[in-house]
């Protein structure tokens, strides 16, 4: 059975991986549009010296000057381009090490975390002998279930008398004249008409008795908001009596630890939640400039795009290519020469294309798989998966599994799906699953009451650390 530490380490490791490889992938594309783009100009550069081989017609001398300008233009394009890319790659670098410390720093806070909470178990025998000879403590843990039960009771009463306006209160409301009457206010000090106003409404209060039902409409309106105030007040009377009992059960477990375990928990798992915030955010930033990487690496970026349209103006004019016919036809040496290797960069380029749109549909399938993997590991983090007590039944998660992950056999949603099936989290002791160190789904430490929704728990599990910060205890002291 593996860990949740492990599963996750081996996830990360996998991570990394196939950023490495996106990351390998991108500088091999890029010099393979940067060696285009040199070719390019060579072609140019070739095209030029053919120019002024035959300079002997004035649409040659043209043609070199402008070919000689073409190229200065995409040159300074693509050294300020080049200069752009390599700013941006130096932000993805400092992003993506900044999240590989982030991750360790996590990996020290889980690790240190795990320590208390294997120190809280061991204490767990004599927590529970120390608080069953404690008075004052089986005296606040009753005075707490007699809270919970009252605050039930409150709540329950609250739910009827608002059960009982609705229903009996239809009769009223169905009725227009009680209804006018009764939002006019008469028979109370707020009824301010006089007159034939006031005439005419005694008239109609006498035709539907009203001064006979407005006492009862009044109490079945006035009763419900009385009783949910006092059911809301006995909740809050018995989240305090819950809390007491915590305390008294923290303070113990601190005198027999000879420190606050709990308080020290409490900091770690604030400062994971934070750390993980913290990498949520990284990773959005980090999709955000790899988008804008794959730009440059798809050469799609302006100053490429720039670049490449200045050399493709002037190489796809006509007259270059009369200029070629000529210099193959002729018995020159030197011409041919030219032509060779003009002949020779253009095979090149047409070799570079092929090798690029094939990296290309490699990296963007990478891509996808790291997106994919990156969504497990938030997911991984965000319910606990990685926590104290926290294993999987399936080893293939860390083997077969993994593996047809990373290689995109299977997707993200796929591998979640069986390590959902696969977790299981220890219940013994404070390593319960939905009590102290829960995971990080927002039950977490020291938040809200240990009461539960029927009264103060009492499992049956031995003492388990509570949503309040305390302990819920299985035995009665």
């Amino acid at each position: 059975m593996l860990s949740g530490r492990q599963t996750l380490s081996a996830i990360e490791q996998a991570l990394a991986d196939l950023r490495r490889e996106e990351t390998e992938l991108a500088h091999r594309i890029e010099r393979a549009t940067r060696s285009i783009a040199a070719l390019s100009e060579k072609m140019s550069e070739g095209f030029r010296d053919l120019a002024r081989f035959r300079m002997a017609t004035e649409d040659a001398e043209n043609l070199g000057a402008d070919l000689e300008g073409a190229a200065r233009t995409a040159r300074q394009l693509l050294e300020r381009r080049n200069a752009d890319l390599a700013l941006l790659a130096e932000e993805v670098r400092l992003k993506e090490s900044q999240r590989a410390e982030h991750m360790r720093e996590r990996d020290k806070l889980s690790g240190a975390r795990a320590a208390i909470l294997e120190q809280i178990d061991a204490l767990e025998g004599s927590l529970v002998q120390a608080l069953a000879a404690d008075e004052t403590h089986k005296a606040l843990k009753a005075a707490a279930e007699q809270a919970a039960r009252t605050a039930t009771a409150a709540s329950e009463k609250a739910l009827q008398a608002e059960a009982d306006r609705e229903e009996k209160g239809k009769a009223y409301e169905n009725d227009p004249l009680f209804m006018y009457l009764w939002q006019r206010g008469f028979g109370t000090t707020g009824y301010s008409h006089s007159g034939l106003v006031r005439s005419l409404d005694r008239w109609v209060a006498s035709l539907v008795r009203f001064d006979t039902a407005r006492p009862n409409y009044a109490m079945l309106t006035e009763i419900p908001p009385r009783l949910t105030a006092h059911a809301a007040r006995c909740n809050e009377l018995a989240d305090e009596a819950a809390d007491a009992v915590a305390a008294s059960e923290r303070k113990t477990l601190a005198r027999l630890a000879g420190r606050d375990l709990e308080e020290e928990a409490i900091g770690l798992q604030d400062a994971l939640l934070q750390l993980d915030s913290q990498l949520e955010a990284q990773e959005a930033e980090l999709s955000a400039l790899q988008a804008r990487l794959q730009t440059f690496t798809d050469g799609e970026d302006e100053g490429y795009q720039a670049a490449a349209a200045e050399l493709a103006k002037i190489l796809q004019r006509e007259n270059l290519h009369t200029l070629l016919r000529k210099a193959i036809d002729t018995p020159s040496r030197e011409d041919d020469t030219i032509v060779r290797e003009l002949q020779d960069c253009e095979a090149q380029i047409e070799d570079l294309t092929r090798e690029i749109r094939q990296d290309k549909e490699l990296q963007r399938d990478i891509s996808r798989r790291r997106e994919e993997l990156t969504k497990v590991t938030q997911q991984f983090r965000q319910n606990g998966y990685d926590d104290y007590g926290s294993s999987f039944k399936d080893d293939n998660l860390t083997t077969i599994l993994l593996g047809e992950l990373v290689k995109g056999a299977i997707s993200g949603a796929d591998y979640w799906t069986r390590a959902r099936k696969s977790h299981v989290r220890q219940n013994t002791g404070s390593r319960s699953s939905s009590s102290f160190g829960g995971g990080f789904s927002g039950q977490g430490l020291g938040g809200g009451s240990s009461r539960g929704s029927g009264g103060f728990r009492t499992g049956s599990s031995g003492s388990v650390m509570g949503k309040g910060g305390g302990f819920r205890t299985g035995k009665t002291f």
